[in-house]
């Protein structure tokens, strides 16, 4: 997917940049933000002139990638296995993503802490400000709640249908927003932004918005199960929900998937 140049150059002149953003998605071992690895990092840098730097690239993050997490990004550990290290990458991305501005798809709450984590183990100070964070997920659950195919589907007007990459993922999120600065002209405030943020806490972000509700009836609004309903993926594949309670999801979510496997040992 190759976006058009002004679409970076309507993000620049909207958001009246003073240093770069970076907008990014990370792919991981799991969803652990304490233990978890990234194994891809894709990346849009966008200068205040509106020229860009992008790359995708993949990581060993030697240890074991999750089965859960491969059937969702379908990288395999056999694929990371003479990929560099994040260690030997990481001066090379600390001076590529230090002093930006940051944006991506659910940033706030996972992609830009599990990256400061693994600058961390390299002894790498990476510090940023939740007032250079514009996340398109708050936006979007600000304005239209729902996913990031359905928020493509309702700004560009097409079907997302693509497979899940980090790369695509990233391409897509910079549409959305130049879209969204386009629509929402308060968005070009970063106090607007600053509030908007703040006013969301991780319990509101994080908790039932991994399922959508259609006839009474919980679905799935990510990972290969995507548009399945809970209870058909309770018989077809109980270990996935399994790993759903034991894997780091805060309560609300594992409150869903629990009731759902009750249900289906009542029948």
């Amino acid at each position: 997917m190759l976006l058009k140049p002004n679409i970076y150059k309507k993000i620049t002149k909207h958001l009246k940049l003073d240093k770069p953003l970076i907008i990014f998605d990370i792919e991981a071992t799991g969803l652990n933000l304490h233990s978890d690895k990234i194994v891809e990092l894709a990346y849009i840098k966008i200068l205040p002139t509106g020229r860009i730097k992008k790359d995708d690239m993949i990581l060993n993050p030697e240890m074991t990638i999750s089965a859960e997490a491969t059937s969702i990004h379908g990288i395999r550990n056999r694929f990371v296995a003479n990929k560099p290290k994040f260690r030997e990458k990481a001066q090379e991305l600390w001076e590529l993503f230090n002093d930006c501005y940051y944006s991506g798809f659910n940033v706030h709450n996972f992609d830009l802490p599990l990256l400061r984590r693994e600058f961390i183990r390299c002894g790498l100070d990476f510090e940023y400000s939740y007032k250079k964070i514009i996340d398109t997920k708050k936006i979007f659950y600000t304005m239209v709640p729902q996913t990031l195919s359905a928020a493509y589907e309702y700004y560009i007007k097409k079907d997302f249908t693509q497979w899940h990459t980090a790369l695509i993922d990233t391409e897509v999120t910079a549409e959305i927003l130049a879209k969204q600065l386009d629509k929402y002209e308060e968005c070009r405030d970063w106090e607007f932004i600053n509030k908007m943020h703040n006013a969301d806490n991780e319990a509101h972000t994080n908790s039932t918005r991994k399922f959508y509700w259609l006839r009474g009836e919980a679905y799935f609004a990510f990972s290969k199960y995507r548009d399945k309903p809970l209870k058909e993926i309770a018989k077809k594949d109980p270990k996935f929900l399994e790993w759903i309670i034991k894997a780091d999801f805060n309560d609300k979510v594992k409150n869903v998937v629990s009731k759902t496997i009750e249900k289906n040992k009542k029948f």
